[in-house]
């Protein structure tokens, strides 16, 4: 097995993009590294485990979709994912243990049990029910600014309160978009497993204005995090060229479904800028 193959069939790079969310949430509220180091590698596991199973159960639509993807290639035995799969959960698991006993608290280990399973659940059955997949995969990678803020004892500030939880909406509504925007590009290879996307069961149009929808929400709730005052004037232009790339995001996808990937690429560029801009504006 190459390493190569490894690191692509995690996904490592999304695993480690989604655990900024961990770091913005905590940073809100402590500057334990400790804490924050455990509650990453809680985050990275889980999130690595999750993307595993997706390709166990994808198998078949990737075969069409992906083909270049470590399983349906042969890289990477289905047996061996299984086993790698196994692995990521209990070592996030154990993670979260961790955390758990470190703040003498039950609910990071709770939260960990529920993040693992989501991910299983949404592979091995909510993804096939589009629309409820697509919010499912929006929340899971948002997670970790409920864990990060879970981690650390669930303390109330209003406003440090608010600002997480329009870090989480910004985060989530962009990937919810994203993930509608991939079922209009992936609509042959849906028709295999019969993935119930909105993009095949409402048709393309309905799917392309629900998607700009919530990029036009992502876009609202991005723009109201400098008027609390958490965050500082570094987030401004990392806010404005996210939401110049959601903005386009929305623009290609309501012109021509045919630029889907366009549009898809522009969303994830979008929650780039926006992690980036939140871990600034809360740091410096």
């Amino acid at each position: 097995m190459k390493v190569s193959a490894l690191l692509r069939l995690l996904r490592i790079h999304n695993a480690f993009m989604g655990s900024l969310t961990v770091i913005i949430s905590m940073l809100l509220w402590t500057q334990n590294l400790l804490l924050i180091s455990t509650a990453i590698l809680a985050y990275v596991f889980l999130a690595s485990a999750g993307n595993v199973i997706n390709d166990i159960y994808d198998l078949e639509v990737d075969k069409i979709n992906r083909p270049d993807r470590p399983i349906p290639s042969g890289r990477i035995s289905l047996n061996e994912a299984k086993i790698i799969y196994v692995l990521l959960v209990i070592l996030g698991l154990i993670f979260c243990a961790i955390d758990s006993y470190l703040v003498n608290n039950i609910w990071p280990f709770i939260m960990g049990i529920i993040f693992a399973y989501v991910g299983f659940l949404y592979s091995a059955k909510l993804k096939i029910m589009g629309f409820i997949g697509n919010v499912t995969v929006g929340i899971s990678f948002s997670i970790g600014f409920i864990y990060g803020w879970t981690v650390c004892g669930l303390p109330i500030d209003w406003n440090r309160l608010v600002s997480n939880i329009l870090f989480f909406t910004v985060a989530s509504t962009l990937l919810i978009a994203r993930e509608i925007i991939k079922g209009i590009e992936d609509v042959k290879g849906d028709a295999l497993r019969n993935v119930r996307t909105l993009a095949r069961t409402r048709g393309i149009k309905t799917a392309s204005i629900v998607a700009s929808l919530f990029l036009f929400l992502a876009i609202g709730s991005f723009t109201a995090l400098p008027f609390l005052g958490i965050v500082s004037v570094y987030f401004i232009p990392f806010m404005v060229i996210g939401n110049l790339a959601a903005f386009l995001s929305a623009i290609y996808i309501l012109k021509d479904p045919s630029y889907a990937s366009k549009a898809s690429c522009y969303a994830k560029i979008g929650a780039l800028f926006g992690l980036f801009g939140f871990l600034l504006g809360v740091v410096l």
